[in-house]
């Protein structure tokens, strides 16, 4: 096995993360490597030493693996932040479509709603609407700063905003699940379909929070 080749297996065996994103590290790694190699065999340094300065100049792999750890986790924190722009907007409107084709109408149970709940709804009509906000605030601010900031402290700043993010939506549902349930129970039955994704709505919720809170990949020293 080449140097190149020996180092980029270590590298490779010290990052966790997305599989895509870590091949494309990897690929602009060698790909440097290759270019600093033929540079110095251009210069007269035989096959295995172009390779070992290429190396030397590119640093640790330790080093370069703490780099290339928070630019994956960026990147994933990035991809979640949109999943909040997209995912949590549509998976409302499929409910709302849900229930209109199989339930119809509120004014159907002929119950109208008390003030205090349709003060309730309103609110989470915002509350629902505040994280793709924030995503998409978050995704501006990450390209700005971006320029101003490394991997690292980007990073930090985007992990808490998927969490404020991912928290407001969940605070939103569970608004609308307690008023709905002390209002009227039988209204958090509306049908199967609907049944089903509001358990999708909740479960992706869960899966949008966690990645704030679950600790970062230890890397190897």
């Amino acid at each position: 096995m080449s140097t190149i080749e020996a180092y980029l297996g270590d590298l490779d065996s010290r990052l966790n993360g997305s599989a895509r994103a870590k091949t494309d590290l990897l690929t602009e790694a060698r790909d440097g490597l290759v270019d600093a190699a033929e540079a110095y065999r251009e210069g007269g340094a035989g096959e295995v030493e172009a390779e070992r300065r290429a190396v030397a100049d590119f640093g640790p792999a330790a080093v370069i693996a703490r780099e290339y750890q928070a630019e994956l986790a960026l990147r994933g924190d990035i991809g979640t932040l949109w999943k909040v722009i997209v995912g949590v907007p549509l998976i409302q409107v499929t409910w709302e479509l849900a229930r209109i084709w199989t339930y119809g109408d509120w004014s159907r149970s002929g119950k109208p709603n008390p003030e205090w709940f349709t003060a309730v709804i309103e609110i989470f009509g915002v509350l629902v609407l505040v994280p793709a906000v924030i995503g998409a605030v978050s995704l501006f601010g990450a390209r700005r700063l971006g320029r101003r900031l490394d991997s690292v402290s980007l990073g930090k700043v985007t992990r808490w905003t998927v969490g404020a993010a991912a928290g407001t939506n969940l605070l939103a549902l569970l608004l609308l699940t307690v008023s709905t349930t002390v209002l009227d129970p039988s209204r958090m039955n509306v049908s199967l379909v609907c049944n089903l994704v509001a358990l999708g709505w909740v479960a992706f919720s869960f899966w949008l929070l966690a990645p704030a809170f679950r600790p970062r990949p230890a890397l190897a020293a």
